[in-house]
């Protein structure tokens, strides 16, 4: 048994003494020159992001309701339509308003402007979820 894990432990010395592991972590550090152009590409902030979709599911708000229905159901939708010019669209041009946003904030005004339209509680968790959802797909 001794034999067994001496030669082990040694073969396993031997192993790692050789393996590229070994040697990387002794070589010199690659240095990487990170390009800050200005006219570098750069990928869209989310508050960006997420003006943009408010804007179109103002514009394609067939569009918006089209996904809701995809997410949620046709029931969903016929739940959510009528609201949406009253309560939804006001409280999401507010957002537009706001500097910095997040998904969550685009969810918790959707449910709060369902929650003032008078749906259960639970069902304006579960259509602003969906509402969020299709929004993010616009």
């Amino acid at each position: 048994m001794k034999t067994i894990v001496k030669s082990l432990i040694f073969s396993t010395s031997v192993v790692l003494f050789a393996s590229p592991f070994t040697q990387t972590a002794n070589a010199a550090p690659a240095y990487h020159e990170q390009v800050t152009a200005q006219g570098d590409f750069q990928l869209p902030s989310v508050t960006d992001t997420i003006k943009r979709n408010i804007e179109l599911s103002f514009e394609k708000q067939e569009k918006w309701l089209l996904h809701l229905e995809l997410l949620a159901g046709p029931e969903k939708r016929e739940q959510v339509e009528p609201y949406f010019k009253e309560f939804i669209r006001p409280a999401l041009q507010k957002l537009l308003e706001e500097s910095s946003l997040t998904w969550n904030q685009v969810n918790q005004t959707i449910y709060q402007s369902l929650i003032q339209s008078g749906i259960p509680v639970l069902a304006a968790k579960a259509l602003a979820h969906s509402g969020t959802l299709s929004l993010k797909k616009m």
